[in-house]
């Protein structure tokens, strides 16, 4: 499912993600969107990763690598509002 994703939106190039607790903005090369945390039901944390898990209303996938943080406290800062958000599998 994260190739069959990534595959549709590697053509609009690099993103920006912006995170509160109402949801996410992502602002790219060629498009932008805003998504609800209401979308996602869970999310699971790699080394490298976070990946939210869609809920009832989607059933899709958002990774957001951990890569784009400029420092620790960005990690930090977003684990805790996914923690507030979803629920942590």
């Amino acid at each position: 499912m994260a190739r069959r994703m990534f595959s549709i939106v590697e053509p609009y190039g690099q993103y920006r993600m912006v995170a509160d607790d109402h949801g996410a903005v992502s602002t790219g090369e060629r498009v932008s969107f805003t998504v609800d945390w209401t979308v996602f039901r869970e999310y699971l944390e790699t080394p490298r990763l976070f990946v939210l898990l869609g809920g009832d209303r989607a059933a899709g996938v958002a990774v957001l690598p951990k890569r784009g943080a400029q420092d620790r406290g960005d990690i930090d800062r977003l684990r805790a509002i996914l923690d507030r958000n979803l629920k942590r599998l």
